[in-house]
């Protein structure tokens, strides 16, 4: 009965994709570095649950595998560790939308916090205008957050710049944990530990699609407000981040348009 309740999960697109997955992260050569940045984020809280850690992993493992830039993958590495005694849930909850961040012309800065369980991310870019424009991100690893939870952000000035703070749970993004996603599965049986490593990297990539789906909903929210922030003027201390963020923008803009011009030839 078990061994016909996996057969028929085999039978799913789904599954053969993760996979697919599973087995190239065995074998790319980047796999060595990246479970070299692995060992550096930070064993998570007491209270946080048995399977936290593997998952966190996981998820931090497939977002890494996306970014096309060791650089990145140290960036995001920089801002996780950040976080005072996480839960997993709020480090998760970033490397999921980290990608997507990052192909949307953003970049991250974390926002140094010393409250438990939080991790606070600036998310920058440049408008049309070279000024730089900033929307923040405050990830809670205690609430609840769901794919319909109510977006509530408030809005703040620094200096001469007003911005959007999104202050977010992220536990719930996947209604059943570990365990209960296993036993769906069918997968309680010690005839069928072997499949449980892809298990858990299937059920990463249910947290890493619902994430996702919940940064579309902040981007539709931004849109809605048309950012809501202003920069008249560029103060002295965020002059050296402006250049860095600008330099970024236009090295990735210059490897666009040479593409494009080999395409087109």
């Amino acid at each position: 009965m078990i061994a016909v309740a996996f057969l028929s999960q085999l039978r799913e697109r789904e599954t053969w994709q993760t996979m697919w997955h599973w087995v190239l992260w065995r074998t790319i050569p980047k796999r060595r570095r990246i479970l070299r940045l692995i060992q550096e984020l930070q064993p998570l809280h007491a209270d946080a649950p048995a399977e936290m850690r593997a998952l966190r992993d996981e998820v931090f493992a497939k977002t890494c595998l996306e970014l096309k830039y060791a650089e990145q993958e140290q960036v995001l590495l920089d801002i996780l560790i950040h976080a005072h005694q996480p839960l997993g849930f709020e480090q998760i909850f970033f490397a999921a939308i980290y990608p997507v961040i990052l192909k949307r012309d953003m970049e991250a800065i974390r926002i140094t916090t010393e409250t438990p369980h939080r991790l606070h991310v600036e998310i920058g870019y440049l408008g049309h205008n070279e000024d730089y424009f900033f929307w923040v991100l405050e990830i809670d690893g205690t609430k609840r957050l769901t794919l319909n939870t109510p977006l509530n952000p408030r809005v703040e000035t620094r200096d001469d710049k007003r911005y959007v703070i999104y202050a977010l749970g992220s536990t719930g993004l996947v209604d059943t944990d570990f365990t209960e996603y296993a036993a769906q599965w069918l997968l309680d049986s010690p005839r069928l530990t072997i499949a449980l490593p892809l298990l858990a990297a299937t059920y990463a990539d249910q947290w890493i699609l619902n994430a996702r789906l919940y940064l579309a909903h902040i981007f539709a929210d931004l849109k809605k407000r048309n950012y809501q922030v202003t920069a008249m003027v560029i103060p002295d201390f965020e002059r050296e981040r402006l250049s860095l963020l600008r330099r970024l923008s236009l090295d990735r803009l210059r490897k666009r348009q040479l593409l494009s011009e080999r395409r087109n030839r």
